[in-house]
């Protein structure tokens, strides 16, 4: 990606100056956390189908295991996180990195949820390519290389939180996404609990 300059606005009504180059970094460490951990909520999810009623008929509570199959899902997303961010800071340093990697992984971890209801409810082959559909999308839509702001209907995407607050960890010192931060955890909370029940 060349340096080409781009102003972009953040949230907050803060606009920055920046590079198409410096927009690449944290856009495909955020787009490639979303793809691997949604992935492994498909995978999990199927192959947790059958052993899982059979872990129940032996005598393990439907909550174990379905919480069992959480934490497997959060481990994977979390070492997704730290690959990514790691390659990330080879070529890009954020303003502030603690938005940055909050961003992260909350967009892998609404992703995995994601993931794990599409495993649930499609075979791997059509769950799959939601996946690569939604995350590509979702990406396309939230991306300021492509525009300086969101679309006005952007924020029915479940990217949309979590890339705010990305970008505006990237080129921002100043904190200004406390709204994007709460609709992501909401998000979450609200895709967590779908997988749960």
């Amino acid at each position: 990606t060349k340096p080409t300059p781009r102003t972009i606005g953040l949230p907050g009504g803060v606009w920055v100056e920046t590079t198409m180059k410096a927009l690449h970094g944290p856009g495909m460490a955020g787009m490639m956390v979303e793809f691997v951990a949604a992935l492994v909520g498909v995978f999990v999810m199927q192959s947790a189908l059958q052993g899982d009623q059979r872990l129940i008929v032996a005598g393990f509570r439907s909550g174990e295991v379905v919480l069992a199959r959480l934490i497997v899902l959060g481990t994977a997303t979390l070492l997704a996180v730290v690959v990514s961010a790691s390659v990330m800071a080879v070529d890009f340093t954020p303003a502030s990195w603690l938005p940055v990697i909050a961003a992260i992984a909350l967009a892998g971890l609404i992703y995995a949820a994601i993931g794990a209801l599409a495993g649930a409810l499609l075979d791997q082959l059509p769950a799959t390519y939601l996946i690569l559909f939604l995350v590509m999308t979702d990406s396309i839509v939230q991306s300021p290389m492509f525009h300086t702001t969101p679309g006005r209907l952007a924020f029915l995407f479940p990217g949309y939180a979590p890339d705010r607050l990305l970008y505006a960890g990237s080129f921002s010192p100043t904190f200004h996404a406390g709204g994007e931060l709460v609709l992501a955890l909401a998000w979450l909370a609200a895709l967590t609990t779908a997988v749960f029940v």
